[in-house]
């Protein structure tokens, strides 16, 4: 049952993306709100309900694996490190703040979004 309703979430996120975009990976996180302190990154079993999907072309907040918060084009976004909290700017101001698993190195997110805005036609 796990394994189907993994494939049907994956179909989903795909759905979501334009033709020729791939999906390069996702990112379990947790929300951090404004003005908060940070908590400290969490265990790969710990529970969140957020992740982060990078693709070719952008970058997508999801619940649950398959209810989209937003999805932005690279070219829109800018993301910064407050610490070890990846904070996420976008058209209209700050779109969120997060940490990441234990595992997952937030300087890779960073350098992935800055190299992939440096290749999207168009950006500003």
């Amino acid at each position: 049952m796990t394994g189907r309703r993994d494939r049907v979430k994956a179909e989903v996120r795909r759905d979501t993306l334009e033709a020729g975009e791939g999906e390069l990976g996702q990112y379990r996180v947790k929300l951090v709100p404004e003005g908060t302190q940070a908590p400290a990154p969490f265990k790969p079993d710990d529970y969140t309900s957020y992740s982060l999907t990078t693709a070719t072309r952008r970058l997508q907040l999801w619940e649950f694996g398959h209810l989209p918060q937003w999805s932005h084009p690279w070219r829109q976004l800018h993301l910064a490190l407050e610490g070890h909290v990846v904070a996420i700017t976008g058209p209209q101001g700050l779109l969120g703040r997060c940490v990441l698993e234990k595992y997952v190195v937030p300087d890779e997110l960073v350098l992935v979004s800055n190299r992939l805005r440096a290749r999207t036609p168009g950006r500003s």
